[in-house]
């Protein structure tokens, strides 16, 4: 079986928590320490953590609800690192079927191409494009009036230039035209 994991998400919202705390925790344990080391004693906050972490038992409510919300954080963090996220990709047509490795195009990739395309339609103002694995949605603002005419144009160009790349499932497109300015 194939594996392609550069064609899913990365995790950076689970990444920038992760870093976020323990580079908080850190930089809060350095400085209690070099203040220790500088004054030779321990601040008052980091005194009072001290003397309550040595006077705690296991069985105490404050222990046993710092353990489940530090249980919960890394049940959280495990299944954002093993669940495969969205793909942000689609595979490519690969001329040699018993090659080893897979070729993707990004799904921005796709989008910059195909927005580019459809500027240059006539009656067009401003495009914006989405695409996902599944669908490329195309919004254009048209100051024509004829808004039917300039979604069909919009859509026989992105569609061909859908066409014009190798994907292995290509996908379908979806136009919606907004009528901007004009008189």
């Amino acid at each position: 079986m194939r594996r392609f994991w550069h064609v899913r998400s990365a995790r950076t919202l689970a990444l920038m928590i992760t870093f976020i705390t323990l580079l908080a925790v850190s930089i809060l344990l350095a400085l209690s320490c070099i203040l220790r080391l500088v004054s030779g004693q321990w601040t008052g906050p980091a005194e009072q953590v001290l003397n309550t972490l040595s006077g705690m038992r296991l069985n105490d409510s404050l222990a046993v609800s710092v353990m489940a919300v530090l249980a919960v954080l890394g049940l959280v963090l495990l299944l954002c690192a093993l669940i495969p996220g969205r793909r942000q990709s689609i595979l490519l047509d690969t001329d040699d079927p018993g090659a080893e490795s897979e070729q993707a195009m990004s799904c921005r990739g796709i989008s910059t191409l195909v927005g580019s395309a459809v500027e240059r339609t006539d009656s067009v103002t401003r495009a914006s494009v989405k695409t996902t694995p599944a669908w490329v949605h195309v919004s254009v603002q048209t100051p024509a009036h004829s808004v039917e005419r300039v979604r069909q144009n919009v859509q026989t160009r992105a569609q061909s230039v859908i066409d014009g790349l190798p994907l292995q499932q290509a996908p379908k497109v979806k136009v919606s035209v907004q009528q901007r300015g004009g008189n």
